[in-house]
């Protein structure tokens, strides 16, 4: 791993589109996600500006603009934070969401920094960044609910 790059990694029961259509599903992360909240891009267009916010352990929220780069359906999208100009702070996200087997898929998500804020900050930023396995767990819970609700109405 770069100096540069924080990557975390889960497994998930499901397909690639149940696991893409949870995590772009924005206006429903309020029902599951206690990490992350993103508004004002539900379509994830690309070049378009949305809120973001992280919340911490306490309940501390962090709120920051970013744009979104790039949306391959099913796939991966990601979305870049600057402050100031990159050359002073850039965060780019990038969620890969991959079909691992016939029941399970992986989510990547990747931060790659740069910026002359970055080094000194970048212990600190990282632990911030373990915050997400917490989101990992939230999605894992929320998908075995909702597949639990799909084949107990099915049924």
């Amino acid at each position: 791993m770069a100096q540069n790059e924080y990557t975390i990694q889960a497994d998930f029961q499901g397909s690639k589109e149940v696991v893409w259509e949870a995590i772009t599903d924005f206006q429903s992360y309020d029902n599951w996600n206690t990490v992350l909240m993103m508004e004002n891009n539900d379509q994830l267009e690309v070049g378009k500006k949305f809120k973001v916010t992280i919340i911490d352990e306490k309940g501390k929220q962090s709120q920051f603009k970013a744009q979104a780069l790039t949306n391959e359906q099913y796939n991966s999208f990601s979305a870049r934070q600057v402050m100031l100009g990159k050359w002073f702070f850039s965060a780019t996200h990038y969620f890969i969401v991959a079909q691992k087997n016939e029941s399970e898929t992986t989510l990547t998500q990747t931060w790659r920094f740069s910026g002359i804020l970055f080094r000194p900050f970048r212990k600190l930023i990282f632990n911030q960044l373990d915050r997400f396995n917490q989101m990992n767990d939230d999605l894992k819970e929320y998908l075995k609910a909702n597949l639990r609700e799909n084949v107990g109405n099915n049924g």
